[in-house]
């Protein structure tokens, strides 16, 4: 286990505890001496880690604590780095902006041998060519809990006008797809953005809050995880 490994299982394993751990208990479980145990705690508390306690009484890790974003195994780093790429390569320029800065941000905090592991790990996304320009306009209406209304055309040709309240919106190997309740059809319907021409954020909310529609949209829709 590398040192950044340490102080990452290190901080988990306080943050599990609803009491005191002694540095004792924690050299046994890591297989370190107590000196490097408080060496490693100084290091979490100089990068911003809420650790009270004190030798002698033990150690714990403060209710109102949150992991702070450098501490990211080597793994970990690597997921967070591919879900990053993803985003700037499918979505559309506002989000794939945040992306940039997000990637930027972590690359700044995280220890430069995860940082560089992260760059250099060899995983890609490819390009998918240019974001549908309903993307930002889906997303606005989801962010914002609001109707959105669209001229749709579906896999007959046919073009109709549909009112829905936005859910979810998914990414697929050719397509975006907007899930939603449908005013027309009375029910949940899935629309890929590539056969939406035109659409509209309405200044109507939406008549149930989004967490009870998605509720009962993945009710009906009990493959899809998140």
């Amino acid at each position: 286990m590398s040192r950044s490994e340490r102080l990452l299982a290190l901080l988990q394993s306080l943050r599990n505890r609803r009491r005191p751990v002694t540095a004792a208990e924690l050299a046994r479980a890591f297989n370190v001496s107590e000196r490097t145990v408080y060496r490693d705690l100084e290091s979490l508390r100089a990068q911003g880690a809420g650790i009270e306690g004190a030798p002698g009484f033990g150690y714990i890790l403060a209710a109102d604590h949150f992991l702070p974003p450098l501490m990211f195994s080597p793994l970990e780093a690597d997921a967070v780095a591919l879900g990053l790429r993803f985003v700037l390569q499918r979505a559309d320029p506002l989000l794939a902006g945040a992306a940039r800065t997000a990637a930027a941000k972590i690359a700044a905090v995280v220890p430069p041998d995860v940082e560089r592991s992260a760059r250099l790990n060899g995983l890609a996304v490819a390009p998918a060519g240019n974001a549908t320009p309903m993307l930002a306009r889906v997303r606005e209406a989801i962010e914002k809990a609001r109707k959105l209304t669209m001229d749709y055309t579906d896999a007959e040709g046919r073009r109709t006008t549909r009112t829905i309240w936005p859910i979810v919106l998914g990414f697929f190997d050719e397509t975006e797809v907007v899930a939603g309740w449908c005013e027309l059809r009375n029910d949940f319907r899935h629309f890929s953005l590539t056969s939406i021409r035109r659409a509209r954020v309405s200044d109507q909310p939406l008549p149930k809050p989004h967490r009870i529609l998605l509720a009962e949209w993945q009710l009906q829709n009990r493959e899809v995880t998140f």
